[in-house]
């Protein structure tokens, strides 16, 4: 729909495998309610479990209760202390599917799904829209000359700063997203030469506002365990739970382009759909066929028709373009991996090179009814 400058479209997205977007919040395991009974978890409001506890002077239990090493049940507390399930309306706050906690003999921390204002879960726009930054900043790559960027990132890859971790070929990554998207060469007429080219007034992706989804329903969360796996098809488990959107789960967004900043840089619906297929196939050729193992494990969990992986935990080249930075292989390999060793010397990437012939040499995977997922596995699609 076109409103002078401004087009407005709807994003549909479906998910096809568990999404998890992080609220920095975590649980842990005294502080939910495991019925494995019902195969529910119960997330209780501190302040109403408080206020509950205070009126039947049980607040000292609770306090032992948390301070046992071995006392790890909050089920148990509760039924311990003659409060059963018809007193919960009175202090939880939300019931979630368990997931796989179903089937495990042990409680886990809970890392929680970001939640809005009246405390619905939902998907942030921002978090859309960095996948189609990412997305578009692949397509661009392949039409420019970007060797000189690929040098310098190459040259400080090997000058890592264990004082300053943070600053670690930033200045470089920084230039190249800044030739990608600064493309704008907005001045000032009354103070020439005062907007550099690199300024943030100049980038592109201004152009294009995208939506927070709306609220999603508690129906739709589930809990997922954490999964590395390797190229020979060793799997290893992390000992945490994540809140995740189940399979299945359809939400909208509202995005808007203000076509007077998007034409100049050709953004439009066929060309983000465009870079959104260039990306996934950049991230399925450069990394994730080195996982045969993988693909016997997820079977017909792991279909192709997603077009973008989304949210946290989904790995590194997900959030990441160094793959398709380089269009050989071997040269952008041997980058990735050199990264990876400065940066987490005890991880053993020094093995990605000699050993694994893919750099990280994990994939991370969530398990979901039996069958293993790669992690963030969305479909979008646009209408007018």
């Amino acid at each position: 729909m076109r409103f002078g400058h401004l087009e407005r479209f709807i994003i549909n997205l479906k998910v096809l495998s568990p999404v998890f977007i992080g609220s920095g919040e975590q649980l842990t395991k005294k502080e939910y309610i495991f019925d494995p009974d019902s195969g529910l978890i119960h997330i209780p409001d501190l302040a109403m479990f408080y206020s509950f506890l205070s009126e039947r002077s049980l607040l000292t239990a609770y306090e032992d209760y948390l301070m046992h090493p071995r006392y790890n049940n909050l089920l148990r507390f509760l039924t311990d202390n003659n409060i059963d399930e018809n007193s919960y309306p009175s202090f939880v706050s939300y019931t979630i599917d368990a997931g796989e906690l179903v089937d495990s003999k042990n409680l886990r921390g809970v890392l929680m799904f970001i939640k809005e204002k009246t405390g619905f879960p939902y998907i942030p726009g921002s978090s859309l829209k960095g996948a189609l930054r990412s997305a578009l900043a692949v397509k661009y790559l392949e039409n420019g000359n970007y060797e000189r960027n690929i040098r310098s990132i190459e040259q400080s890859a090997d000058q890592y700063n264990y004082r300053r971790p943070n600053n670690y070929i930033l200045r470089e990554t920084e230039e190249l997203e800044n030739r990608i998207f600064r493309l704008l060469e907005i001045n000032d007429p009354d103070r020439p030469g005062s907007i550099g080219w690199h300024n943030i007034v100049n980038d592109i992706m201004k152009g294009m506002h995208i939506s927070d989804s709306m609220p999603i329903g508690y129906d739709r969360l589930t809990l997922c365990g954490k999964y590395d796996i390797k190229p020979d098809g060793t799997i290893n488990r992390l000992p945490i739970y994540r809140e995740c959107l189940m399979p299945g789960t359809e939400v909208k967004f509202t995005m808007t382009l203000d076509r007077t900043i998007t034409d100049k840089a050709g953004i439009d619906i066929d060309c983000i759909t465009d870079a959104l297929i260039k990306y996934r196939q950049s991230q399925r050729d450069s990394f994730e066929k080195y996982f045969p193992e993988l693909r016997n494990e997820m079977k017909d969990g792991n279909s192709r028709d997603d077009n973008v992986v989304l949210g946290g935990g989904a790995g590194y080249v997900s959030k990441t373009i160094s793959y398709p930075l380089i269009h050989e292989r071997s040269r952008a390999f041997s980058l990735v991996g050199k990264m990876m060793t400065k940066q987490f010397p005890n991880h053993y990437h020094e093995d990605d090179i000699h050993q694994h012939m893919v750099s990280p040499h994990t994939f991370r995977a969530v398990k979901y009814k039996e069958r293993y997922y790669q992690v963030g596995k969305c479909r979008i699609d646009f209408s007018g």
